[in-house]
């Protein structure tokens, strides 16, 4: 991990601390700590939001691919959401949005311009319902955003950047690959898939090649294959394979 949080974020941290004793609670204040801090949050600020909460890093993993509005070092800098849910999609509103902004920056949903400067993506609903179509760029948040607002709003942001949408028109864009790398070297070793772990609630349940009883003894294992519903022992001793019962059973019938 080759970055640290700086004093000020550490300082925010520890007064949150104050507030939250379970830090597990603390951890999407922390990921938008690490996100404000470094732009983004890529691997190492998922490993700091890891040590800090206490958690596995594949449960911070978890979080930050559920939540989409976390900013990954895939999207551009300046980050064009989109609503695409039912009641902005009605009437062709996120339609136009989404063609306006390919005809400005020459982004379909999931790219990015080359420069890493804009990027474009569908995203569910934004919470204006009744303003179709809701955009939201990076932290700002647009309702009925389309026609002249729209292309306004996107010319003079690519004015801002020194930049005209001719250059953007003739440049291929950049599919944006928002998946998360594989967990750390320490937490993935030979064998683990076998031997299980201690407990799901450390903040790094698996042993590390070499250590042994010191840490306490692994808690889970993995079961034994899963017997078939038809080969399963079943209340009362029916034989289903069969379609028998066995002498102790109750037939049901009736007698005469």
């Amino acid at each position: 991990m080759s970055k640290t949080l700086s004093p000020e974020g550490m300082k925010q941290f520890h007064d949150w601390v104050d507030e939250y004793p379970n830090k597990r609670s603390m951890l999407m204040m922390v990921l938008r700590l690490v996100e404000e801090e470094f732009g983004c949050i890529d691997d190492d600020a998922m490993l700091i939001a890891a040590d800090l909460c206490g958690v596995n890093v594949a449960h911070v993993q978890g979080m930050v691919t559920f939540y989409t509005h976390f900013k990954r070092p895939a999207h551009g800098k300046h980050r064009f959401m989109v609503c695409a849910t039912l009641m902005c999609a009605l009437d062709g509103n996120t339609d136009q949005a989404l063609e306006q902004i390919r005809s400005k920056l020459g982004l379909k949903p999931g790219e990015a311009t080359p420069d890493g400067l804009f990027s474009c993506e569908k995203v569910e609903c934004l919470a204006d319902c009744d303003k179709p179509p809701v955009v939201q760029k990076d932290n700002e948040h647009f309702c009925s955003m389309k026609g002249p607002a729209l292309d306004a709003y996107i010319d003079k942001l690519l004015a801002s950047e020194g930049k005209t949408s001719q250059q953007y028109l003739n440049a291929p864009a950049v599919t944006m690959d928002l998946r998360v790398s594989v967990l750390p070297q320490h937490y993935n070793f030979e064998g683990e898939q076998q031997v299980g772990a201690r407990r799901f609630d450390d903040k790094d349940p698996y042993f590390t090649p070499g250590q042994g009883s010191a840490e306490g003894p692994r808690t889970t294992v993995i079961p034994p294959p899963l017997k078939t519903p038809l080969t399963a022992p079943v209340a009362g001793g029916a034989d289903l394979n069969s379609g028998n019962r066995n002498s102790t059973g109750t037939h049901g019938g009736h007698h005469g």
